[in-house]
């Protein structure tokens, strides 16, 4: 009967393990450096006029396009600048108007939300992404 035991609790054993993940199989916690290579890779709609403001973000400049329906054409003249400060993504919008944030990526990296102390300044759906199957 102890031998029968033994057996049953190996089982057990191999059972649980194999269903927990290996540390390649956790999804890894974005580190600003990453959210920021994220925010590059992309081009993001505003939340609430997704058919009209578009943000990019390349080497340093955010770039933003208005558009009509969905179609974006040129990006408005004035580029602002970014930039990480201790651990946030900063933006300078001009006139001594900078603002550090923190950045959150979800539903598999197709929405982000910037915090402005704590609290949601703005959310960005990632173009050409299935973000609307995260959005109630």
């Amino acid at each position: 009967m102890k031998n029968l035991w033994n057996q049953i609790v190996f089982v057990g054993v191999i059972l649980l393990s194999s269903c927990t993940p290996n540390e390649d199989e956790l999804p890894k916690k974005l580190t600003i450096e990453d959210k920021i290579e994220l925010l590059e890779k992309g081009e993001w709609l505003l939340k609430g006029l997704e058919k009209n403001v578009k943000h990019t973000f390349k080497n340093g400049k955010q770039s933003t396009f208005y558009g009509i329906d969905g179609v974006f054409t040129i990006p408005i003249p004035r580029e602002l600048d970014y930039y990480l400060t201790n651990q946030k993504l900063t933006i300078n919008y001009g006139s001594g108007n900078i603002k550090s944030y923190d950045v959150e990526f979800s539903c598999e990296n197709s929405i982000v939300s910037f915090f402005l102390n704590k609290e949601i300044s703005q959310v960005l759906y990632k173009e050409g992404s299935d973000y609307q199957s995260c959005v109630d």
